[in-house]
């Protein structure tokens, strides 16, 4: 063989290998942690809201009326659909416990009318509990159910890593307030970096059906979703990840698409989010449905053999060189 062809077999294997280890440093694995188990986990207060689909995780105190938790809770869930750090005060209502039989509760979105809902759900709480006396609450150690410190710090370090990732995916800004956002269609982690804070009538384009959507919006204030959400979004919602970084306050105000990471934030509207939340407090009537986040899963390394395959490659490449120099 001659040390063209070698070079030619080579050569784009060197470059394969570079090309995977520089996205493999650059967006490592992540998915939510222990929030992934809930439609929100929520580090301090919460009161008004009106429908919690999947189970509900709050380390301070909950003052609600009139709410529906759990419905959505996935089948052979064992854990109690509401976990309350501190004082629980649930009148009206139903929390219900994971469906009796084997079937899909994400299947759909929005009520359930497939299967028949399990009335008798759980609850744990830390302080105390004032509830509705048919509500099945028990006060237990919530250490021991999740660590709402641990948790919060490893999504804060999430949050900051993913806040610092190039885009390649661009932002188009419509005359109408819009934006589209549109993937390059091959990457397997789509990043798109937002400069507003105003997400009204917002589209995803051009983007795998695998890929992981990370739409950074980073600084203090309101975050605000607003009018219509359009293209990819309501297909892709289990991929997608706002990742909110430094935002104080998010404001559900439409049908949105996808999960928040808002550490920060108070998480108020009248609105309906299809993903998970995690965010520092909920205060008023917004909804979350059950879509669990399914984050994301970079390309492996290679393995040190396949380095030292490599490197020997470019060492007999070399010694031919040498060779043909000679000759």
């Amino acid at each position: 063989m001659t040390t063209s062809n070698l070079m030619k077999r080579v050569l784009p294997l060197v470059l394969s290998i570079a090309a995977m280890g520089t996205a493999q440093a650059a967006v490592p694995s992540f998915d939510l942690g222990a929030a992934s188990a809930y439609s929100a986990y929520i580090y301090g207060n919460v009161s008004g809201i009106t429908d919690i689909e999947g189970r509900l995780a709050v380390g301070g105190n909950v003052s609600i009326n009139g709410t529906s938790i759990g419905y959505r809770a996935p089948y052979g869930t064992t854990g109690p659909g509401l976990v309350v750090g501190g004082d629980v005060k649930f009148t009206g209502g139903n929390l219900y416990g994971a469906p009796n039989k084997n079937v899909d509760t994400n299947a759909s979105i929005g009520p359930i009318t497939e299967y028949t809902t399990n009335l008798y759900g759980k609850g744990v709480y830390g302080g105390n509990n004032t509830s509705s006396s048919y509500h099945n609450l028990t006060k237990a150690d919530i250490s021991k159910v999740t660590d709402f410190s641990a948790t919060k710090a490893s999504l804060t370090a999430l949050s900051n890593t993913l806040s610092k990732q190039a885009s390649n995916g661009t932002s188009v800004n419509f005359a109408n307030g819009g934006i589209e956002l549109v993937g390059n269609g091959q990457s397997g982690v789509q990043i798109f970096n937002l400069t507003t804070h105003n997400l009204t009538n917002l589209s995803l384009s051009n983007v795998g059906a695998d890929a992981a959507v990370v739409i950074n919006v980073t600084g203090t204030g309101d975050v605000k979703f607003s009018g219509g959400q359009d293209g990819q979004l309501k297909a892709l919602r289990g991929n997608v990840l706002f990742n909110l970084n430094g935002a104080t306050g998010v404001n559900i105000a439409t049908l949105t698409w996808g999960s928040i990471l808002a550490n920060d934030a108070n998480l108020f509207g009248t609105g309906h989010l299809e993903g998970t939340i995690v965010a520092n407090s909920i205060s008023s009537a917004v909804e979350v449905g059950w879509e669990p986040y399914k984050g994301y899963v970079a390309a492996p390394v290679p393995e040190p053999e396949t380095y030292a395959m490599l490197l020997g490659g470019l060492g007999l490449v070399g010694v031919l060189a040498r060779r043909r120099r000679k000759q």
